[in-house]
């Protein structure tokens, strides 16, 4: 005798009739579906362009550079005050500040141009040696050039004629030198070591957005798999009435086809609906499926307690585990002989807990076709969730027995979250 689905103490999130979010007249009859992004896909940010001059950039690295020297400059200026002190000296911060800033202008210009040659050219960056090459031969060129400008601008400050500029120059201290080849060399050292790490970090960066965009494109094409094995193994069904001459009821099953297909074509274009979505559709499912087996199918459905409306699921996730119990159980057996269909489904912590199960007849075989639907189930769960979901299946003589375990999101944190990364990436853009 046929069962009836037993959902005592469940919440689905409506009543019948109603929807889980106010839509639309046109959409009334649809169930509602809500996205969320999966947490293991969350979308990376766009890489970074790979390389030219921006005015920003041109105003980053000017002011960069000026600021990075002047701090230092201004270091440089009050230890000088602090040791004038103590020997007896009277100085001050400006006066120190003003005598030693105007020879830092060199490297200002040095460290800047470094920024806007890194900026105009990141992809000489994948050249080592080249850049080491250049690095090692760009201090001694700066050195040639900014040593002399050093000791103009100290002839200027101190009022002496440019005609003594020779000499001047001649009578340089080494040691001035060796101070500005070594703070010219960390200010390139500091700029390359940045430069690489910026580099590395638009690689990861487009590295997890190329991975998302194939999980992306895998699951889509799952699901687009799913989508026809759906509608084929259904209007198999519904032929099957046709043939045995059952057209009164065959118009139903056409009836509620149309309402499946409402649900899966909908579903399709999403990533995640509701529990209480996927649940709904699969009891449509069988009550299309109970038009052509009759009382030959006992379904039997015991869903816990909970508002499932909460939950996040994949979009036909549940309903290919079904068919393949109708399958195994229905199709696979002698004619008129009844199968009893199983399934419970409850909550344990943040896991999600199905059992379904079905008799089995090894001598009966089985139409084409089947298994794909289990098969893209988990191919699908290890795309979206990795070792997170688990699938098992046993086959004894009398019965054939699945669980799964899925892993639980709150689907409107999840959709909070899926907002803000869809701001990120068009801001991104």
């Amino acid at each position: 005798m046929l069962t009836r689905v037993g959902t005592t103490g469940v919440n689905l999130g409506r009543k019948p009739g109603e929807v889980t979010q106010p839509v639309d007249r046109a959409t009334a009859s649809a169930p509602t579906v809500r996205v969320m992004p999966p947490s293991s896909l969350a979308p990376a940010a766009a890489a970074e362009p790979g390389g030219g001059l921006t005015r920003q950039g041109v105003l980053l690295a000017v002011c960069g550079s000026l600021l990075f020297w002047s701090l230092l400059t201004l270091a440089l200026a009050v230890s000088a005050v602090l040791d004038g002190q103590r020997a007896g000296q009277a100085a001050t911060v400006l006066g120190m500040l003003a005598r030693f800033w105007p020879t830092t202008i060199p490297q200002m210009c040095f460290t800047a141009l470094i920024a806007l040659v890194l900026q105009a050219y990141p992809q000489a960056l994948q050249r080592p040696r080249r850049v080491a090459v250049v690095a090692l031969a760009a201090i001694p060129l700066y050195l040639l050039i900014s040593t002399p400008l050093v000791v103009l601008i100290q002839m200027l400050q101190q009022g002496k004629p440019v005609a003594r500029f020779p000499e001047a120059l001649a009578t340089w201290p080494a040691l001035n030198v060796w101070i500005d080849a070594i703070s010219s060399s960390g200010a390139l050292a500091a700029q390359l070591g940045w430069a690489y790490w910026r580099q590395m970090q638009r690689q990861q960066q487009l590295n997890l957005q190329t991975q998302a965009d194939n999980l992306r494109l895998r699951l889509t094409l799952l699901q687009g798999q799913l989508e026809p094995h759906f509608l084929f193994n259904t209007l198999n069904s519904i032929a099957a009435l046709v043939r045995g001459a059952e057209r009164g009821v065959a118009l139903q099953a056409l009836s509620r086809l149309s309402e499946l297909l409402r649900y899966a074509l909908r579903a399709s274009q999403q990533r995640w609906v509701s529990v209480a979505d996927e649940l709904r559709f699969v009891e449509d499912y069988v009550a299309l499926q109970r038009l052509r087996f009759g009382d030959s199918l006992q379904w039997d459905a015991r869903v816990g307690d909970g508002d499932w409306a909460r939950w996040a699921c994949p979009p036909l996730l549940l309903q290919p585990l079904v068919e393949n119990a109708v399958r195994y159980g229905l199709e696979a057996a002698e004619p008129g002989q009844a199968a009893a269909l199983c399934l419970v489904l409850r909550r344990e912590e943040q896991s999600l807990l199905l059992a379904l199960s079905n008799p089995r007849c090894e001598a009966a075989s089985l139409m084409s076709g089947h298994g794909l639907g289990l098969a893209k189930t988990r191919e699908r769960l290890q795309v979206l969730f990795g070792d997170r979901a688990l699938i098992n299946t046993d086959v004894t003589a009398l019965r054939f027995e699945l669980s799964l375990r899925l892993p639980l999101e709150e689907l409107d944190a999840a959709l909070d979250a899926a907002r803000e990364d869809d701001h990120a990436q068009r801001a991104d853009r």
